[in-house]
């Protein structure tokens, strides 16, 4: 169910959603094996499998009210926003929409490659609800905020994927709409058009009171940007709290807690298949001698192992080890091509990629650790928030006393090694 209507004070009712996928065990490929499963089921009252990307998620939101979606890849968030926006139908439970909806899901979404910047201003505009009149009126704005006046009369086809993602976020953000959705597609652009699609989030609820629902992994925005936050685990809202407590039970409660053992990560959801995968990660202190140490303190060497498998030849991958504290901050970033440790693997081949990084220097607390990992060309895989650890204070230290000490104090010296 979807109105016009408004209810007092809301923007959104999400009542019981629920949004089942079929997935076929065995896909038939001939007419007879189609005949003889339809027949089977009908027979033993068997349903075909299925999957709930969500299930039981009722919330309400308030108009002028941003709210952070969050939860790892596969958690549901995406799929809730497609619903709301009307691109796919729930399984269970309605929505009930108090305004208009101006939606920012996917990059390229609308766009025509062969037509130019200036044709798909236009072409996406109306794709999401924008009057041809609306677009004329704007459009020195959209043009302005987008910064590709240089390139409008160039096919789309011609656009890197940031500056299409500058293309899209400019239309949508001058929409005239009550309810702005917006996905993790912002994580493609530069951190200073970031940076400005924020602001701009800002200003439309600050000034003009619309409601924005915003999808992202960057922890730290969610903190800065939203008023309140939902978590997401297995298609379920597991948390609804303000957006500061949702990004630390995140970074706290998402990863598994490191010990000196391996952590399995190969039950985690990946969105596509590729030719080689993270399966295992260790994190743990040790002494200069390589010896393990029962905690992490300011100053140790960090050692991150992480094995990575192959399904197919894979020439020249690196991996990316990035530290985020319990707010989304980063505390450190290291990718084995800086040391020149690139990582080669035949179909089926097995390597240990050991990171360590010296003399470590990050206040005590809490903290993730997210993997990337990378060819030239292809994301291969990208997992955040896997496992997390804690840096324990150094009895008598005088930094336990400044809570608000930066979390990268420097970038710590670094080593890798691929067994």
């Amino acid at each position: 169910m979807r109105t016009s209507s408004r209810r007092a004070g809301h923007a959104l009712s999400v009542r019981g959603i629920g949004k089942a996928y079929n997935v076929a065990n065995r896909q038939a490929t001939t007419l007879a094996e189609s005949v003889s499963d339809w027949v089977g089921r009908a027979r033993t009252g068997r349903k075909r499998d299925q999957f709930w990307a969500l299930q039981d998620v009722t919330c309400d939101i308030e108009q002028g009210e941003i709210l952070g979606l969050v939860g790892r890849n596969g958690a549901g968030k995406s799929t809730l926003l497609k619903i709301i926006a009307g691109v796919t139908a729930p399984t269970t439970g309605a929505v009930d929409v108090y305004g208009r909806i101006g939606s920012m899901l996917e990059v390229g979404t609308g766009f025509h490659p062969e037509l130019t910047g200036r044709e798909n201003v236009f072409l996406n505009g109306a794709f999401i609800g924008m009057r041809r009149a609306e677009i004329r009126s704007r459009f020195d704005e959209i043009v302005e905020f987008s910064g590709v006046s240089d390139f409008l009369d160039v096919p789309i086809k011609r656009f890197s994927s940031g500056m299409q993602v500058r293309l899209a976020f400019a239309v949508a953000a001058h929409l005239d709409a009550d309810i702005l959705l917006v996905d993790e597609v912002l994580a493609v652009g530069d951190q200073a058009f970031q940076d400005k699609c924020l602001g701009k989030m800002k200003e439309v609820r600050q000034k003009e009171g619309r409601t924005v629902l915003f999808v992202s992994h960057n922890l730290a925005a969610v903190a800065n940007l939203c008023t309140r936050g939902l978590l997401l685990s297995g298609g379920r809202v597991i948390a609804d709290a303000s957006a500061s407590e949702i990004t630390r039970l995140y970074s706290a409660g998402v990863a598994i807690a490191a010990t000196t053992d391996e952590v399995d990560l190969t039950p985690l959801p990946r969105s596509k298949p590729a030719a080689a995968r993270c399966t295992s990660i260790r994190v743990n202190a040790v002494a200069e001698d390589g010896t393990p140490l029962d905690g992490i303190t300011r100053g140790c060497t960090l050692e991150v192992a992480v094995t990575v498998q192959a399904t197919d030849a894979v020439n020249r991958a690196l991996l990316g080890v990035e530290a985020m504290d319990e707010r989304g901050r980063p505390a450190f970033g290291v990718s084995t091509d800086t040391v020149d440790a690139w990582i080669d693997l035949a179909a089926g081949d097995r390597r240990t990629v050991v990171v360590r990084l010296r003399n470590l220097q990050i206040r005590p607390g809490l903290y993730t650790v997210g993997l990337t990992l990378t060819t030239v060309t292809d994301m291969l895989d990208e997992l955040d928030a896997v496992v997390r650890f804690e840096v324990t204070p150094e009895p008598g230290a005088g930094y336990e006393r400044w809570p608000g000490w930066p979390a990268a104090a420097y970038a710590p010296r670094f080593s890798a090694s691929v067994g």
